[in-house]
């Protein structure tokens, strides 16, 4: 009898109840479902890690084989901040610290190593980390980071090296300079110059020198420097280059107004033949692009010297400011070298006179890729703080049926 009094509200409980089960039941795998869909966060991969800095004091190593690779494992917009980590006297210089990643993107950022006069020498560990942003209810909070160190030496002694790229008549020509250093037969880059020149203070050891132009080696030399030493290294290759080029301002007699520039070049082909080049003008002014030009095609270039000129006028008229003026030449449609930039300065449309610059050179491929490593926090919600939910919102309806049914029977 007691038995089949205490099954008709046990009955009666669970038709009460198993609704309000069904519901948790049911919100659990909605919100696991939410969980598995906003899982994710960072992972990186890059070059960094690989490293092992040997750094003088007041020098630095970078380039753009250093590198960290943030990728975005989620499916969700993130904000990340680039942090870092150093001894006293040692900074981590990066390309990028803030930016927003979209789901399954990536961004990459470079990293250079600065040890200054006051670093200790000593044996260290640098780190480079990406913590990672969610927007939430509350604001924008901190979901996660992922990082990763390399080794660093300062050294108290150190060499220096100078490099400079030159043509076979020995000009010096626009290209871009690596600067490596050799260790139990692996290269390091530790400076990187696109200018033709280079100049970097570095640890005592072995080096290898490249130039190259377009993305192609032209020349390298390989040699060790001591302590104190002074290196000059001269890199000379068979190439497609400008020879020689000038900006030539012609002027109004009676008013003294600039008319138009003659734009004087020489292309010197070294290589072999080419089916077809083409020479591009860069115009900007006050450093702020202004227009390109295409100034000559060659079809083919054949191996030797052309010479070109072009008369130059904006195609929106004269304005007063620093204009500069650089060639760009295209082989086979693909991008190979630069020439060193000219600049005129204009006054009152008048051009009072000009003088030679540096200028960037060509294209280089970007270094290594690793397999991207994880990061631990994936920012989703637990299986088992779900299942513990549950089971008190179970507990909370138990207790008060029992209440309800004590307060029946009073």
């Amino acid at each position: 009898m007691d038995t089949l009094n205490w099954s008709f509200p046990l009955m009666a409980w669970s038709r009460k109840v198993a609704p309000v089960i069904g519901l948790i039941l049911l919100l659990a795998v909605l919100l696991g479902l939410g969980a598995v869909e906003a899982a994710g966060g960072v992972a990186l991969s890059g070059s960094f890690s690989q490293q092992a800095f040997e750094i003088p004091q007041g020098s630095s190593v970078s380039g753009p084989s250093i590198n960290v690779v943030v990728f975005n494992t989620g499916s969700e917009y993130l904000k990340v901040k680039m942090t870092t980590n150093a001894p006293l006297g040692v900074n981590i210089i990066l390309s990028e610290d803030n930016f927003t990643i979209p789901p399954n993107g990536q961004q990459q950022v470079l990293a250079g190593v600065e040890v200054t006069q006051d670093a200790t020498p000593g044996e260290y560990e640098v780190s480079v980390a990406a913590e990672y942003y969610r927007e939430g209810v509350s604001g924008i909070q901190l979901a996660g980071a992922a990082s990763q160190s390399a080794k660093l030496v300062v050294l108290g002694q150190s060499a220096l090296v100078s490099v400079q790229a030159v043509s076979p008549e020995g000009q010096p020509i626009a290209a871009t300079i690596r600067l490596s250093r050799v260790v139990e037969g692996q290269t390091r880059e530790v400076a990187y110059s696109e200018t033709g020149t280079l100049e970097a203070k570095v640890a005592p050891g072995s080096f290898n020198a490249a130039s190259f132009i377009g993305g192609q080696k032209v020349a390298e030399e390989n040699f060790t420097v001591a302590a104190n030493d002074k290196k000059v290294v001269t890199l000379s290759g068979a190439t497609v280059y400008f020879e020689g080029f000038g900006v030539v301002p012609n002027t109004q007699k009676d008013t003294s107004k600039l008319v138009f520039v003659q734009i004087v070049y020489t292309v010197k082909n070294l290589y072999q033949r080419v089916d077809k080049a083409e020479v591009i003008l860069e115009v900007s002014v006050d450093q702020a692009p202004l227009e390109e030009v295409s100034l000559a095609e060659l079809s083919p270039l054949d191996v030797g010297r052309v010479g070109l000129s072009y008369k130059y006028i904006p195609s929106n008229g004269w304005v007063d400011g620093t204009y500069s003026y650089k060639l760009r030449l295209k082989l086979d449609d693909k991008p190979y070298a630069t020439s060193l930039a000219q600049t005129l300065e204009v006054k009152g449309s008048g051009a009072t006179g000009n003088t030679t610059t540096p200028a960037v050179t060509g294209t280089d491929p970007v270094g290594n890729e690793a397999t991207p490593v994880a990061s631990g926090d994936g920012g989703g919600i637990s299986w088992a703080l779900i299942g513990e939910i549950a089971a008190a919102v179970v507990v909370l309806c138990v207790i008060g049926l029992l209440l309800m049914r004590r307060k029946k029977i009073a």
